[in-house]
């Protein structure tokens, strides 16, 4: 409970992303991503990139250290979700407002490892050819928790920004990235039409950098729900 107040808090108070690294590896467009996440109960914030056969936390995250716990965010409520168990031999144990919990692809959210430092494997299919992101930019300076859709490392530039990853930014965009190794928020980054994206600690305007299986925070004053759409193809 007091992990989840605190999550809460610095969603709802400041800034997010999980700055861990990550191995992809492909073939035919079907393959893998290896995450790495911090242990000793310090928390990153990740994002599904790939398709699986199903979006169930079993078939997105086969295996997870024992005890970690993943927290989701519902952005329809603003609020979290019940958090999710890894128990060694058991798998995923999840009830409550939840008892079937899925991951979509693009959907970001917490994981906290009590154990050492691990590696977290997504499995699935990359998508290709223009689709969408699969979740939602919320409206009227509501949060979201995402990520990118695709297994691609670069800035979150915009749509008409070569070598990004197309982010649809409207003026007043806010993006918040967690530091892991820091347990803080990094200051944020703010979209200004004509301008870019502005962050008093990174010069380009061409938006944060973005790691494969990380997810961030969007804060947005648009006036109605956002895609995220993308049009990608495995070189």
């Amino acid at each position: 409970m007091r992990t989840k107040t605190l999550l809460l808090t610095a969603a709802l108070s400041a800034a997010g992303l999980a700055s861990s690294m990550a191995q992809v590896y492909s073939v035919n467009a079907v393959g893998y991503v290896n995450t790495s996440i911090p242990g000793n109960n310090k928390l990153a914030i990740l994002a599904n990139p790939l398709v699986g056969t199903n979006d169930a936390i079993g078939t997105v995250i086969p295996t997870a250290p024992d005890g970690t716990t993943i927290f989701r965010f519902n952005p329809n409520t603003q609020n979290y979700r019940d958090s999710i168990l890894y128990i060694d031999g058991l798998g995923w144990l999840a009830g409550g407002d939840d008892p079937n919990p899925a991951l979509p692809v693009g959907e970001g959210f917490w994981v906290q490892n009590p154990g050492a430092v691990a590696t977290l494997t997504f499995v699935g299919e990359v998508a290709q050819g223009a689709a969408s992101n699969g979740v939602q930019i919320q409206s009227q300076n509501h949060l979201s928790l995402i990520g990118s859709k695709v297994p691609q490392a670069a800035r979150l530039g915009t749509p008409s920004t070569p070598g990004t990853l197309a982010f649809p930014a409207v003026d007043g965009d806010t993006v918040y990235q967690f530091d892991v190794a820091t347990q803080n928020y990094k200051d944020s980054s703010l979209y200004i039409d004509g301008l870019g994206w502005l962050n008093n600690s990174d010069p380009s305007v061409d938006g944060p950098l973005i790691d494969v299986g990380t997810g961030f925070w969007v804060q947005s004053p648009r006036q109605t729900v956002g895609t995220w759409n993308r049009n990608f193809t495995v070189n």
